[in-house]
């Protein structure tokens, strides 16, 4: 009788043998991650796994310096050899949060936990166009790195950007206000620039991600973020998850028409809502209500604008009231029409100006609203956006430790 010849796996079992391999080290690197330290039989409980697949995991990840071995922890009941515990190394990389504001980058540098290791930030002049802007940014970056010595050990790096952004391939495909940009290849310049994988979206967006994993949306399921500031934006988080819309244009409620007159007139790159409220705009209005009076003399800073006008109040300046007014209730419009067509949990507002006007935009929208809505001011402030950039960058840097690919990592990094 003939032998039967073996079988030869097929690439198409190669290939799920590979991809379960890569799932199993995420598993259990975010196990030892959650846990602090744990010991192999630990593992292999809490994940399912078998101890042989644990050992063997296990020990790549301790051979690419991923995870350590860290002393012994305490024998079973039953006596015995007492177990060697593991950990995760966070320093054996370092990942970056980027954020492009109106006047500057900022960059933090982070272990893989998060914790940082240096700040900075540098001035740009977004009137000088991207080319410039993305010049000043890889420049900075590039200093923290080489200032820290973490040059080598750089696994990812997530931006926070204005604008419209496609998150799939990290593009601005447009951004008005100061910046005026246009398809500009923010993920492109930066990975060919550092050679590691990146992360690109919208500021509001990553700002929304910085709530709901350190802010006042920890274990909400749908809330929306509204940030205020020389532009505004809004971040959607449905079912835990963020939204970015068929033309990632969610939350783009600085388009928004909340009174007559603009919606009688031609569509601006701004957006009607943003021309009426933006800070720049709301201190011209300010000033210019201020022009004719020759005895006062009015200098508002846009580094501390609501400062400012929260001393205005104070004298009881009807101009700056009256501003105030007009962008509480302008943003009430905004708020009452979001919350009857999404019915979120919570609402965050994040920007200076909130600050005065907040009782005022619940009380407004508490009397369009007949269901309960709470409206909280940020408790991140200005490092809302960086924060959720950082969790992504964090994210994106355990997937490409576990190798997944750049589909999977988006998945994670974004959620």
């Amino acid at each position: 009788m003939a032998m039967r010849r073996a079988a030869h796996p097929t690439a198409a079992g190669r290939m799920r043998a590979s991809g379960m391999r890569k799932l199993n080290a995420a598993l259990l690197l975010n196990i030892i991650r959650d846990k602090g330290l744990v010991s192999r039989a630990e593992l292999a409980r809490l994940s399912g796994l078998t101890k042989p697949t644990v050992s063997s995991q296990v020990a790549d990840l301790i051979k690419r310096g991923i995870v350590v071995e860290d002393g012994e922890g305490a024998p079973d009941a039953r006596g015995g050899k007492p177990p060697m515990m593991l950990r995760f190394d966070a320093q054996s990389g370092s990942i970056i949060a980027a954020e492009i504001a109106s006047s500057s980058v900022r960059v933090w540098l982070a272990d893989l936990d998060g914790r940082p290791f240096d700040s900075v930030a540098s001035p740009i002049k977004p009137e000088f166009g991207a080319a410039h802007v993305l010049d000043v940014l890889c420049s900075t970056v590039y200093d923290v790195l080489a200032r820290t010595g973490r040059r080598r050990s750089l696994l990812s790096v997530a931006i926070a950007a204005p604008g419209r952004v496609d998150a799939n391939t990290g593009t601005v495909l447009e951004a008005g206000n100061v910046f005026h940009w246009r398809n500009v290849e923010v993920r492109k310049r930066v990975e060919d620039h550092f050679g590691v994988a990146a992360i690109v979206d919208n500021d509001v967006n990553f700002a929304a991600l910085g709530e709901m994993h350190s802010g006042l949306a920890v274990g909400v399921d749908n809330f929306i973020l509204i940030r205020h500031g020389t532009g505004v934006g809004a971040g959607l988080v449905l079912g835990g998850r963020l939204y970015q819309g068929t033309h990632w244009a969610a939350g783009e409620i600085g388009h928004m028409i909340v009174d007559r007159e603009s919606a009688a007139e031609d569509a601006a790159d701004r957006g009607m809502l943003e021309l009426a409220i933006g800070s720049d705009r709301v201190r011209e209005r300010v000033l210019s209500a201020h022009s004719g009076q020759p005895s006062t003399t009015l200098a508002l800073s846009s580094a501390d604008l609501a400062g400012e006008l929260a001393e205005l109040v104070r004298r009881n300046d009807v101009a700056a009231a009256l501003v105030l007014d007009e962008v509480a209730s302008q943003v009430s419009i905004a708020v009452a029409d979001m919350a009857a067509t999404i019915d979120p949990e919570l609402i965050v507002l994040a920007g200076e100006l909130f600050g005065l006007v907040a009782d005022r935009i619940r009380e407004l929208v508490g009397r369009v609203i007949p269901w309960p809505m709470r409206i909280e001011l940020s408790a991140l402030g200005a490092d809302a956006a960086l924060m959720g950039a950082m969790g992504s960058a964090r994210g994106l840097a355990h997937d490409l430790l576990c190798d997944l690919g750049r589909d999977q990592v988006q998945l994670s990094a974004l959620r």
